[in-house]
């Protein structure tokens, strides 16, 4: 019984010695070593908005970017790996970087999602052990419905933080022991993106109405009431005279007023018709704020979208026709009704 109490004793005495040890370490060792044995360092994230188009060379140019910076440190070993999402639920995976680059990309199945990481040790005066640190950069054409509902259900409101980077074309994370090497990396990357080209799946000139669809719609709905009654107005004045010798009758004139107002209601319903038409077609061009273009999948779809979206402009160019027409012929009747009135 004494020797038992004896072993608490000595056990007590030993991790009261380790409290001790562990709080005259300084908080950048302790990090440290936190980090080392359980893998959880700072990070940084930084979201990218702006679309982007990018192939294989693009790719590898953002390889070779980072490579470079991080021969500017002391790194003792650095391992890339890949990651590539396809349409559905495929993803497809590369160990090395050598891997992704002899990868011949004759899927027929189109690119959603690319994930790159760079794992890599780096030697550090105020450390004896070489610290890890990884970037990652994910770009994404669109968030999956699964990973969103995935969020909804966990119910965790850290996970509800990260949807604004989730649902963005892009971001790239620095988990870092160096704040420096991870801004340097982060300027890096948003170099590289800002060099990007832009989707050009929809052409400049509709392109152009489509991003003013609801101001031209709304135009083109109230110009059709607009015109007739300013026909109505024209024609009436014709009437009075040379018809009625600019005498025309009060009863004459209400009757005409009341057939006037009564009309603009079916005029209304042709404007929203026309409007809805115009706006349902430039709605119907179809771009994306990331387009890959690896696969014979994505060169197909990036050829039909392109196609697709030259003939519902076209479509989109006869209906604004149709109502221009209209508004130019009762423009030129009302102007030589008034004109001769």
């Amino acid at each position: 019984m004494a020797e038992s109490n004896q072993d608490k004793n000595q056990d007590g005495q030993e991790l009261q010695r380790a409290d001790e040890v562990v709080a005259k370490l300084p908080r950048d060792q302790l990090k440290s070593l936190f980090y080392l044995l359980n893998g959880k360092p700072d990070s940084r994230i930084k979201v990218f908005s702006r679309p982007v188009y990018l192939n294989k060379e693009d790719i590898s140019e953002l390889n070779d970017c980072v490579t470079r910076k991080l021969k500017t440190h002391s790194v003792d070993s650095q391992i890339t790996t890949m990651s590539v999402g396809y349409k559905g639920s495929e993803i497809q995976e590369f160990g090395t970087w050598h891997e992704f680059e002899q990868h011949p990309w004759n899927e027929p199945e189109c690119i959603e999602e690319i994930v790159i990481k760079w794992d890599f040790m780096v030697r550090l005066d105020q450390y004896e052990l070489p610290q890890r640190h990884t970037l990652l950069v994910r770009i994404s054409s669109d968030m999956k419905p699964g990973k969103f509902l995935q969020l909804i259900a966990s119910g965790n409101s850290d996970d509800f933080e990260q949807i604004d980077v989730l649902t963005s074309p892009a971001f790239c994370r620095v988990d870092f022991i160096n704040a420096q090497i991870s801004k340097e990396l982060i300027n890096v990357v948003a170099d590289w993106y800002e060099g990007r080209k832009q989707p050009a799946l929809i052409p400049d000139f509709y392109y152009w109405f489509k991003r003013k669809r609801q101001r031209i719609a709304e135009a083109l709905h109230h110009s059709i009431p607009f015109m007739f009654a300013l026909l109505w107005m024209s024609f009436f004045y014709w009437m009075d005279s040379n018809i009625y010798d600019n005498e025309v009758d009060l009863r004459i004139s209400a009757v005409w007023i009341f057939f006037g107002l009564y009309a603009l209601a079916p005029m209304h319903k042709i404007g929203h018709m026309l409007a809805s038409k115009v706006f349902g077609k430039l709605e119907k061009l179809e771009g994306s704020k990331v387009v890959f273009e690896f696969t014979s999948g994505d060169k197909k779809k990036i050829a039909e979208i392109t196609d697709t979206n030259r003939q519902r402009g076209r479509k989109f160019l006869k209906a604004s026709a149709w109502a221009l027409f209209l508004n130019i012929v009762a423009g030129l009747i009302a102007a030589y009704l008034f004109v001769n009135s």
